[in-house]
């Protein structure tokens, strides 16, 4: 959450994405952490899956981070079954 707005964030460029607006007076040592393990995924030196980590640990030191049960409207919908019975 940032601005008053949850934001769903699942995916690097998303992340460089929300990165790149991210307030100029609070891009610290964790902002700029983030920000080379994001861009270095484009180059192979990160897995997404490292530069998301690092995205979410921003995301709690900072804290934006919410997580996608916490918030009442999405917890409220009932979820449809990933598979409907007897089709896969």
């Amino acid at each position: 959450m940032f601005e008053d707005r949850v934001e769903e964030i699942a995916t690097v460029d998303r992340a460089l994405n929300f990165l790149r607006r991210w307030p100029e007076d609070r891009r610290g040592h964790v902002y700029q952490c983030t920000w080379n393990a994001c861009n270095a995924v484009s180059i192979g030196r990160v897995s997404e899956l490292d530069a998301m980590r690092t995205f979410i640990g921003f995301a709690e030191v900072t804290g934006i981070y919410v997580r996608a049960e916490d918030l009442p409207f999405v917890a409220a919908k009932p979820r449809e079954p990933l598979f409907k019975k007897g089709h896969r």
